[in-house]
């Protein structure tokens, strides 16, 4: 039973390495190096290794996304539940702040670099337009539970639709400059339109 264990253990070690250096060679060399191969060599296990987890280069990359916007929604999940609620739900700053800083961390940085390639890369777009709508439809339905917000009314959906616009906005900034100070003056400009979506049960 032990063995056993330990051998399962080592599998998803193994599963590990594979999905983090496929995620760096996506991001560093984009999607047509990111072969079975190279993947396999960065993460320090053989081919066969490789290919008994994912035995093509499509199979390994969806799974890489995968693992990487399921990471990124858990992690805004928690931080979601974390936030102090009331009746009328989270404080709106603070749950801008929480969006905000979603679209400018270095996880968003890293996934930057993969959108670019995938606007020159069909195969690679395929793969992670669906799942970047999957996390995009989350953020949206964490921020409105959040914010207590009725969804029924389409100008708080138009208004929380924009707000992630805002939010990739300032991400795509943070890149090249320090967009801090600039990040705190749009929050708080947003915080205050925001401020009528709240709902009063």
């Amino acid at each position: 039973m032990a063995a056993r264990e330990a051998q399962q253990e080592r599998s998803r070690e193994t599963r590990r390495r594979l999905l983090e250096a496929s995620l760096a060679t996506l991001s560093e060399h984009g999607f047509p190096a990111t072969t079975v191969s190279a993947v396999a060599a960065r993460a320090g296990v053989s081919r066969g290794a490789a290919q008994h987890h994912f035995p093509t280069r499509d199979s390994l990359v969806e799974a890489a996304l995968e693992e990487f916007f399921s990471e990124r929604t858990q992690k805004l999940r928690a931080s979601v539940a974390a936030l102090s609620t009331g009746r009328d739900g989270a404080p709106v700053e603070d749950v801008l702040e929480l969006v905000f800083g979603f679209f400018s961390n270095r996880p968003f940085h890293a996934a930057l670099h993969i959108w670019a390639a995938a606007s020159t890369d069909a195969g690679l777009r395929e793969l992670i337009v669906p799942a970047e709508a999957r996390y995009g439809r989350e953020v949206f339905q964490l921020m409105a539970l959040a914010l207590n917000a009725d969804l029924s009314d389409q100008h708080t959906r138009r208004l929380l639709g924009l707000t992630l616009d805002v939010a990739r906005g300032l991400g795509l900034g943070s890149v090249l400059v320090d967009t801090r100070q600039h990040q705190r003056h749009a929050l708080e400009t947003w915080s205050a339109i925001l401020a009528d979506i709240a709902r009063n049960d």
